[in-house]
């Protein structure tokens, strides 16, 4: 009997060391599963965008977007037909994206370079992008907040989703859920809808992922921004060779104005493209991630 009751105490005492055990190391893998995830640079995000960024993002000179033009692996707005699409009697540019989205945080960039060309915008944030997702903590901006102010054209900016990909934080209103359904597809990939969609007053449109194959996972703003001015940087060369797109597509649509902007060579750049095989498959994950009715 003592010795039945030795061995039951034994079993007990070895069934509690196991089970701490096993608790102790789910609690370690989980808090290195957290840190790894992270970022430091979390706490900016919801925060103003600092003098310096802000001045660097809208700083590009225009020797060195004449100098870049359009890189190999930058994709190209793809030419659209439909009623224009206008807003206060100017071509609309129409941006539909998530801050979550680490395609959307990569458009961002050349958007806001390139939009900088034709007006201002205030009340620009940064932002993150998922740490769950692909090119995990992209460094990046946020459009929720933001207002643009141009003489030529309007910009309108929806960050549907927040940094939780299944939280709606603005929602489409009906013309713009239209406008989206009826010119964001990927024809390459036989996908429709995703994020980011830019349409550029329904003559232009980039609807199939970002447009530079840039991974910007775990970097500072600072790190980026230094790049942008930079034609040595294949970081910085991408995101101004999609911002020399954009520039040209919107040029073309407000009437070449300011001739400033419009008569420089960054301006005229080619906007046929045929993306590479590597390029496609990005997109394809792009579409396939970042649908409109089942965010990732």
């Amino acid at each position: 009997m003592r010795a039945r009751q030795k061995r039951r105490a034994r079993t007990r005492r070895l069934t509690i060391v196991v089970t701490i055990a096993v608790i102790a190391v789910s609690l370690i893998v989980a808090f290195y599963i957290i840190l790894n995830n992270s970022s430091p640079y979390q706490s900016y995000v919801g925060k103003p965008v600092s003098a310096s960024v802000m001045g660097a993002l809208t700083g590009v000179s225009d020797s060195t977007l004449s100098a870049v033009g359009k890189p190999v692996g930058v994709s190209s707005p793809v030419k659209i037909s439909g009623s224009a699409l206008t807003s206060g009697g100017k071509p609309e540019v129409l941006y539909i994206g998530g801050d979550y989205c680490p395609y959307c945080a990569v458009e961002r960039w050349s958007l806001i370079v390139a939009l900088s060309r034709f007006g201002e915008f205030s009340g620009l944030t940064y932002m993150l992008s998922s740490s769950s997702d692909v090119n995990p903590n992209s460094p990046t901006f946020s459009f929720r907040s933001a207002t643009y102010t141009s003489s030529w054209i309007t910009f309108v900016a929806v960050e549907e989703f927040g940094q939780d990909p299944n939280t709606v934080v603005q929602a489409l209103t009906s013309d713009q859920q239209s406008v989206a359904t009826q010119y964001d597809s990927c024809a390459s990939t036989g996908s429709s809808g995703g994020i980011p969609f830019v349409d550029l007053g329904n003559s232009y449109a980039v609807n199939c992922g970002a447009q530079s194959p840039v991974d910007l996972s775990g970097g500072s703003w600072t790190h980026v921004t230094n790049q942008l001015g930079n034609t040595t940087s294949d970081t910085g060369r991408l995101i101004d060779g999609a911002a020399n797109t954009l520039i040209t597509a919107i040029c073309n649509i407000d009437g070449h104005q300011p001739a400033s902007v419009c008569n420089q060579s960054y301006a005229t750049v080619t906007l046929s493209y045929t993306p590479s095989v590597s390029h496609t498959i990005l997109l394809a994950a792009s579409v396939q991630r970042e649908s409109f009715d089942a965010p990732a």
